[in-house]
């Protein structure tokens, strides 16, 4: 099963505060095979939302690496999403993230 791993703190407050913004970034998914992929989910509202200030802007489209929509961003919906995912090889089109050592030079 997939798992859904979390660049900062993914408590209770931030579960409510992703589900009303209807967005949630510096995600990452790692498959049973323990390949990673950064992810983003939102939310179908939010991203009429951010089209619409796109094409204020000129801009014509939204795009987003590795982005998943969802009805409601809320913990249940992304496992779901990552796990039919995976099923289905969504994330083999994707570059998986590669945990870099820093340079000590």
């Amino acid at each position: 099963m997939a798992k859904l791993l979390f660049e900062y703190s993914f408590d209770e407050r931030e579960q409510d505060e992703a589900k009303a913004r209807g967005y949630l970034n510096h995600v990452k998914v790692e498959l049973s095979n323990g390949n990673r992929y950064a992810i983003v989910f939102y939310d179908y509202i939010r991203l009429g939302q951010d089209l619409e200030e796109e094409v204020k802007l000129g801009h014509k489209f939204v795009s987003e690496p590795g982005m998943i929509i969802l009805e409601e961003v809320t913990l249940d919906n992304m496992q779901a999403a990552i796990n039919r995912l995976e099923q289905e090889h969504y994330f083999d089109s994707l570059l998986q993230v590669k945990d870099l050592i820093p340079s000590l030079n």
